[in-house]
């Protein structure tokens, strides 16, 4: 009982990693303004300069933070720290390894009455709030995405507009300027596939990030599967 009440102990000791830094994607730019302000000085015909574009001063919507350590995690959905976290529990089951499943369990089983300072039913609720916290964590990151994407689609719409407006405006006022209109609808076609570059990069770190938590949460099942009392 002395060794297993040592491996109790040595169990206690939770690790945890460092948390990434976000990234998120700039904006871009259109240069449609200092095409029509040249083209006004050039043939006197526009005596204004028309608005900017919508999408110029739509602000960026920050996308998916990957590698969040899952201490992080649970901190954010406001789980508090357990007297004694499944974690240390994955630990004292990794420090019996060797034993059997029946043996591995019944140590620490054996472990749990010993000492009183905590339970397995303590544990198993742990487990099952952390998973909760996991699925919220996911359930936003669904959500954040969903935002990125609705973002740059209408921001793409606002652009697309825009550069038709200014172009059906440009040939019919300016045509001798038609080779800078072309250069303008290309540079918002640039920043079109940035935009759409952006969605499909949030989208893939979604999956990632869905694949690495649930993975995670797949191991906090199978463990818990072993200590949870049958269903009456």
């Amino acid at each position: 009982m002395a060794t297993l009440k040592k491996l109790l102990e040595a169990a206690r000791l939770i690790e945890r990693s460092e948390t990434d830094v976000p990234m998120s994607a700039p904006a871009g730019d259109d240069d449609i303004d200092a095409i029509i302000r040249r083209a006004a000085q050039a043939e006197a015909a526009i005596s204004t300069a028309p608005p900017p574009l919508p999408g110029d001063a739509a602000p960026a919507v920050a996308g998916i933070e990957e590698g969040l350590s899952f201490a992080d995690i649970y901190a954010r959905q406001g789980l508090t720290e357990a007297q004694f976290p499944v974690e240390r529990l994955l630990k004292l089951v990794d420090g019996l390894r060797a034993l059997d499943p029946a043996t591995r369990r019944a140590a620490i089983t054996a472990m749990d009455v010993a000492d009183e300072t905590w339970s397995m039913e303590q544990v198993l609720a742990d487990a099952d709030a952390k998973v909760a916290a996991l699925r919220g964590h996911q359930r936003q990151m669904q959500g954040t995405a969903d935002a990125v994407v609705q973002s740059n689609r209408e921001r793409i719409a606002a652009l697309e507009s825009s550069r038709d407006g200014r172009v059906a405006e440009l040939r019919q006022q300016i045509a001798a300027l038609e080779a800078q209109i072309q250069d303008a609808i290309g540079t918002t076609a640039a920043d079109v596939a940035k935009l759409q570059s952006e969605s499909e990069s949030n989208k893939a770190a979604l999956l990632r990030e869905t694949q690495r938590i649930d993975a995670h949460i797949l191991n906090l099942d199978e463990l818990v599967a072993q200590f949870r009392p049958p269903a009456k």
